[in-house]
């Protein structure tokens, strides 16, 4: 009996592992497809910061790629800029919150994909 209970209790760590990353995975997959909408056209593909759009912005937006990489970046930050933009900053970056078209989750999944993408 106490082995089938200890194997019912890693069954059940591993189902609850396997749906977190399953979850993760969909966060993932939900902030790649935010950022190529909404972000890309001024952050580029790659996260460069060499968007089609960002040729005559000055500044320049930013190099997510170099900013990720360098973890010189927090959640809290993404997740301020996302929601309110540049103005407070004197930069382009548009206010998705002002906007309405990113939600709090969305900007959570968009923070997600940065960490996942360009690490």
């Amino acid at each position: 009996m106490a082995k089938f209970l200890k194997g019912g209790v890693y069954l059940a760590a591993f189902l609850i592992f396997a749906g977190n990353a399953l979850a993760h995975g969909h966060l993932i997959e939900k902030g790649e497809q935010l950022y190529m909408q909404f972000c890309a056209e001024c952050h580029g593909v790659d996260g460069d910061g060499n968007g089609p759009a960002a040729g005559n912005m000055s500044p320049p937006p930013a190099n997510l790629l170099q900013a990720m990489q360098g973890k010189i970046i927090s959640d809290e930050y993404l997740m301020w800029t996302i929601r309110e933009g540049g103005e407070n900053i004197h930069t382009d970056m548009p206010s998705f919150e002002k906007r309405d078209n990113i939600s709090e989750d969305d900007a959570k999944a968009i923070v997600q994909y940065l960490w996942h993408a360009f690490k």
